[in-house]
């Protein structure tokens, strides 16, 4: 990397970086002002700002893109501005050249995005969401009020509690038959992960067998419940969203629902925006450049700042429109998921070919 190259580098990744502290600043803040409304006896004002501290990776994470573009808005601006760009155009640097410059800050800043979206946003999610479900609840478990339901092939299963520690209170099985007759009902009183035996050890076991011509009740004091439903796995479906797991959790979740036939749209939609956000951050940036050369040459520092939240605003609007639209209507999420990245860099290059 040669002088100019760091120059460039520096100064969009300087913008970025005061971009991504001031916007990651206000929405903390405005997620304390949240929960502070939800302060009483057990959640207190020093458990809201664990959680504000906790939740605070994925905040970063999916801001990302919009400082990236701020970022090469305002820095190049600043640049353009002070004439540098011409300068440097004059003195035989092309457009393709200093787009790679402000394109390699921008890398670095996925890749770290990519990081925490694998290794820190999930465990932080599930503890920061855990510490406050149990501090509102006031109980030692995480379960809905009317408990969770699950289901693995033709087998539906109800769970009154959901402990952290492995142990589950109430679980109640319901097994159809390929023509959706109730052909079985059990009900465990409790029921311990063991890993060794490949599944849940269920105590206390009453239930019903229901065949053509009669019914026969059992009453077993242990059982073993083989599956491959695990207590992080429960964990995290309860507190964490699909669209916060891990690319490898989420492949994880779609390979176990589509074993078990459910449907897993909402799970690849998460994987999708995982793995493409970093085409998603390039695209913006793309778009950031083109403008820079084109209809912003001349335009002050706040019209470029406005001008980014404004983009951003509309492709935030873009993909919130597409991924609930791609549910309903049944197309790929994937599809759902590359439109608005490929109208960032079908836009971006138009301008900048305009501008070259």
């Amino acid at each position: 990397m040669n002088r100019l190259d760091r120059y460039l580098a520096g100064t969009v990744a300087t913008i970025m970086l005061l971009s991504m502290v001031g916007l990651l600043g206000i929405l903390s803040l405005f997620t304390v002002m949240e929960e502070i409304e939800n302060v009483g006896t057990n959640y207190r004002l020093w458990d809201v700002l664990v959680y504000t501290v906790y939740t605070t990776p994925r905040r970063f994470y999916e801001l990302v893109p919009y400082s990236a573009l701020i970022g090469c808005l305002v820095g190049l601006g600043l640049l353009a501005s002070n004439s540098e760009l011409t300068v440097m155009r004059a003195s035989g640097v092309s457009t393709l050249s200093i787009t790679g410059s402000v394109i390699k800050p921008t890398l670095v800043l996925a890749a770290i995005s990519l990081s925490l979206g694998e290794f820190v946003i999930p465990d932080a999610e599930r503890v920061a969401h855990n510490d406050k479900e149990r501090a509102l609840s006031d109980e030692d478990h995480i379960t809905p009020e009317f408990g969770l339901w699950y289901r693995e092939g033709n087998r539906y299963i109800h769970f009154d509690v959901v402990g952290e520690d492995g142990v589950l209170e109430g679980v109640s099985h319901y097994v159809f038959d390929e023509h959706d007759k109730l052909r079985s009902v059990r009900f465990a009183r409790r029921a311990v992960y063991a890993e060794a035996l490949g599944g849940w050890q269920l105590e206390g076991v009453v239930g019903t067998e229901i065949e053509p011509l009669a019914t026969r009740r059992f009453d077993i004091a242990s059982e073993v419940w083989k599956t491959d439903l695990t207590p992080s796995f429960l964990s995290t479906e309860l507190l964490v969203a699909p669209d916060k797991l891990s690319v490898r959790q989420l492949s994880a979740k779609i390979d176990y629902m589509r074993r078990q036939g459910l449907a897993s749209e909402v799970y690849e939609l998460g994987f999708w925006r995982r793995v493409l956000q970093p085409l998603a951050v390039m695209g913006l940036v793309l778009v950031a450049i083109s403008f820079v050369f084109g209809p912003l040459r001349e335009a002050s520092m706040g019209t470029r700042v406005v001008m980014g939240l404004v983009i951003g605003i509309l492709f935030k609007f873009i993909q919130d429109l597409l991924a609930p639209a791609s549910l309903v209507f049944g197309f790929s999420s994937l599809i759902a998921t590359l439109i608005p990245i490929l109208m960032c860099f079908v836009f971006g290059f138009v301008l900048l070919r305009r501008a070259a």
